[in-house]
């Protein structure tokens, strides 16, 4: 019986020890799914500080790209005529008729065609060979020499000998430039210039010079063609004549500009 007791005793010992090792057991278990979550939260923090940085990234591309879209599409403001006309200069100048060949300036009355020819004035070979043969006294050249500007496109300049005495019209001084076909689409490979654009428009010509006197000559033709011809004019002082600034406009469109300077 009392062999009985000890084993019983034995039992209910062992039992608490069982159980005891159950809630050990059981704790740790309950232990490591804590980990588990801690883990998963900091993952979950990760996640959401990527996805928040992404989407900072993205809005700040979005507006850069939006900056920079705002600037490639704003232009510069294209000048008006007006605006474009206070910085063409003087048109018209009676006292000072010139033009420019490679930037450099050509006084008609005073250049005579030989200089022009020494600095290289790109001249059309087949008009240089008349220009030794004799101008009259107190004459002007009938035909002009060709400054070349593109294959099929010149300038001409005409001479005149206001002396006492013929002489070669190399020596002569230069009295006309004649520009004609400026819509033609050629290149301007002389540089030829005046103070004043070559696609000068008549709104430009009339805020710097003004109306013509003599009005301006206004011409239809047939199909919808005109021209417009604005001719200024000064009476010469010593000859018979006029110094004279010309623009030929074909349907609204400079076509043509020549310079006549008779002292």
């Amino acid at each position: 019986m009392k062999r009985k007791k000890i084993i019983a005793v034995l039992l209910a010992f062992c039992m608490v020890l069982s159980i005891a090792a159950c809630n050990k057991s059981s704790k740790r278990s309950d232990d490591d799914d804590d980990d588990d979550e801690t883990i998963e939260e900091t993952e979950d923090d990760e996640t959401s500080d990527t996805s928040e940085t992404s989407e900072s990234t993205e809005k700040t591309e979005r507006t850069e790209k939006s900056e920079e879209t705002t600037e490639s599409t704003t232009a510069e403001p294209t000048a008006t005529s007006a605006e474009r006309a206070q910085f063409v200069g003087k048109v018209v100048d009676f006292d000072d008729m010139h033009f420019f060949v490679n930037g450099k300036k050509y006084t008609l009355g005073q250049v005579t065609l030989q200089e022009m020819i020494d600095d290289g004035v790109p001249f059309d070979e087949s008009d240089l060979k008349y220009k030794d043969e004799m101008l009259k006294k107190n004459s002007q050249s009938f035909n002009g020499f060709g400054i070349t500007l593109d294959k099929f496109w010149s300038a001409q300049v005409y001479v005149m000998n206001l002396s006492d005495s013929e002489k070669p019209m190399k020596d002569c001084t230069i009295y006309r430039i004649y520009l004609p076909s400026l819509d033609s689409g050629y290149q301007n490979g002389a540089n030829l210039s005046f103070d004043f654009p070559l696609d000068i428009t008549m709104a430009e010509l009339e805020a710097t010079a003004g109306k013509p006197d003599d009005g301006v000559q206004h011409y239809d033709g047939d199909n919808g063609y005109y021209t417009d011809t604005y001719t200024y004019k000064k009476k010469s002082e010593q000859y018979l004549g006029s110094k004279e600034f010309e623009f030929e406009f074909k349907k609204g469109v400079i076509y043509k500009i020549a310079l006549d300077y008779i002292p």
